[in-house]
């Protein structure tokens, strides 16, 4: 006598495979996402820095570098437009497969790898970073709100927040100064009124509370900006921590 599955038995065990896929797929796109954010990060974290290295022995020391701004520079004013800027410091020492130059509010620079990611160079010192390109779309760079507030709800998750400024022009930048491109922070500032009536300014860096919970640039989900992620994943080794505030 032959044994065998009957068609109704083959049917269930199918349909038990296929709740068990659909149930755990998710779960693993979500791991190689988040695997693939990681390491984009870490590399592009070398890979830029590397690049201001080279720069730098043609160029100068980057501390003496021009700012990149929108328009054309004042005649007094140490800046240059965004496309200057990158042609001039870091367009021979990157390995890109296209260079686009584009406006919003300001004048703009979007330079994409190999793997699909982009790196976009905003006006002032904001550098941003997306892991995956397709996530880059040039007509929705931010948004405003009917009341006027910027707002970039893409931060944390689409992309990532660095900043350029070595020579830094505040105190508030001193987090960044002598350095190259690194995770966007600053330091928490305020005003002290010593006993004679003197008022200084004392300015602490920032903690990891500080990280997740800024209202304004914090790494949560009512943050407006959201910029201090990269430097929380940074300070976990370029790995995303368990209580990262985002799902991938």
């Amino acid at each position: 006598m032959n044994k065998a599955f009957t068609l109704a038995e083959v049917l269930i065990t199918l349909g038990i495979i296929g709740i068990v896929a659909a149930m755990t797929m998710p779960s693993l796109v979500g791991k190689y996402r988040q695997k693939t954010v990681e390491t984009r990060l870490e590399k592009f974290y070398s890979v830029a820095n590397q690049a201001i290295k080279l720069s730098e022995l043609k160029n100068g020391p980057k501390e003496y570098w021009s700012f990149c701004t929108g328009g054309a520079p004042a005649d007094d004013s140490p800046t240059i437009d965004c496309e200057t800027w990158y042609n001039t410091y870091l367009k021979d020492y990157l390995k890109t497969v296209r260079v686009e130059h584009f406006d919003d509010m300001y004048h703009n620079t979007a330079a994409y790898f190999a793997d699909g990611s982009v790196m976009v160079i905003k006006s002032g010192y904001d550098i941003f970073f997306y892991p995956f390109g397709k996530n880059f779309d040039k007509e929705e760079f931010f948004r405003v709100s009917g009341e006027g507030a910027i707002s970039r709800p893409g931060a944390g998750t689409k992309f990532f927040a660095f900043s350029f400024r070595p020579n830094r022009n505040n105190i508030i930048s001193t987090a960044h100064e002598g350095k190259g491109i690194e995770p966007y922070r600053g330091l928490i500032c305020k005003t002290e009124t010593a006993e004679d009536g003197t008022k200084k300014t004392v300015c602490n860096g920032l903690t990891r509370d500080d990280l997740l919970n800024n209202s304004s640039y914090g790494c949560n989900k009512t943050s407006p900006y959201k910029g201090y992620c990269t430097a929380l994943i940074q300070e976990n080794g370029w790995k995303i921590p368990d209580d990262y505030p985002f799902k991938f």
